[in-house]
């Protein structure tokens, strides 16, 4: 069965000067046209070929070989291309752009902006559309999800208390303003940990890891990768303000004299008066 919005493997049918016509093996458009410049060489009838299919009209499917930065089903952040009276379209990675209905819309959309959108077939299901709806499609539940967890992060709105993302593509979750140490924004992707589950499913994250022994081990790092960019010293020490620290490694000042003990414990570096110098056997 033809899937509308996702990848599908499809046979050359013939090929014509433009490009060549694939078989769908859909009732309503037997063949769908690929484009010349999508066409592999030396492709020949029989042949099938991988292409992502799309609705290029609302009567007329059209397939590509390129990319789209997301398929029927996925969550993701997409820049406003064009506002109209009727809605917006979003730039998709392909030839078409996404059109998301202004019935569908959460707030008023702006040219340049990123929007968080999710996709789903019209209700022709003959076409792909965008929805800014997103909590109706998000699962309120921590399946397996572990606490400190990795997860992939889409922020998709703000409120008092901090930001609403989408987890892996699936759970919702809270990101606390207290526990953001940079700048970030709706439609930011961002890798994060899972903070705390709570007993009704609700998911709190957060940017960094949780616990001082793996956020110590991820500081570690940065910190060492920081003083082999700088030529081996970082101006950086206990008196130094935390938005100095922030800006240099993003981490918080707290975090950082933790982790610089433990680095001069473990003979990493040497704490002087004016800075931290890495220690010539870690690579300075």
């Amino acid at each position: 069965m033809l899937k509308i919005g996702d990848y599908n493997t499809l046979k050359v049918a013939r090929l014509v000067r433009g490009g060549c016509f694939l078989e769908s093996g859909d009732p309503l458009q037997a063949e769908i046209y690929l484009p010349k410049g999508e066409t592999p060489p030396g492709v020949r009838p029989g042949r099938s070929i991988e292409v992502f299919v799309y609705n290029e009209s609302k009567e007329k499917l059209g397939a590509t070989t390129r990319v789209p930065l997301a398929k029927v089903g996925d969550f993701a952040s997409l820049t406003v291309k064009e506002v109209t009276s009727f809605g917006a379209f979003l730039e998709w990675g392909i030839s078409k752009d996404l059109f998301v209905p202004r019935k569908y819309w959460e707030k008023p959309l702006h040219k340049g902006e990123r929007a968080v959108v999710y996709l789903r077939p019209d209700y022709e299901g003959r076409g792909i559309i965008g929805t800014c709806l997103i909590e109706e499609h998000l699962v309120v539940d921590a399946g397996d999800l572990q606490l400190n967890q990795e997860v992939e992060l889409i922020l998709f709105d703000v409120s008092r208390l901090g930001y609403s993302v989408i987890i892996d593509g699936r759970y919702e979750g809270l990101l606390y303003h207290s526990d953001i140490f940079e700048t970030v924004q709706v439609g930011d992707e961002k890798t994060g940990y899972i903070r705390k589950i709570r007993e009704d499913g609700q998911i709190d994250v957060a940017l960094h890891p949780q616990g001082f022994i793996q956020a110590s081990d991820a500081a570690t790092e940065t910190i060492l990768k920081a003083l082999r960019r700088a030529g081996g010293f970082l101006p950086l020490h206990d008196k130094s303000r935390p938005q100095e620290i922030y800006a240099s490694l993003k981490i918080s000042k707290k975090l950082f004299k933790k982790t610089i003990g433990v680095m001069y414990r473990e003979g990493a570096i040497e704490i002087l008066e004016d800075g931290i110098r890495m220690v010539s056997k870690h690579g300075a």
